[in-house]
């Protein structure tokens, strides 16, 4: 079961999810799930909320804002 409890607002589960990159770039990711520590992963999840693609990594360090949606 992969959550993530981060500063940037809670907990990201099968949400659409919208990273906003220090540079302006904005990348949205559909039913999506956010895991964060050194590194951001954000995985693609099937319907029972398992991960079952890497989508992005990306260091925190390049994130101004991530949001997840409903």
């Amino acid at each position: 079961f992969i959550f993530s409890q981060d500063k940037y607002g809670g907990t990201h589960m099968g949400k659409k999810i919208r990273v906003i990159l220090r540079n302006g770039l904005e990348l949205t990711y559909e039913d999506a799930r956010v895991v964060e520590g050194k590194k951001t992963w954000i995985y693609q999840v099937n319907e029972s909320e398992y991960p079952e693609e890497l989508l992005a990594l990306i260091d925190p360090h390049h994130i101004e804002a991530l949001y997840a949606e409903d």
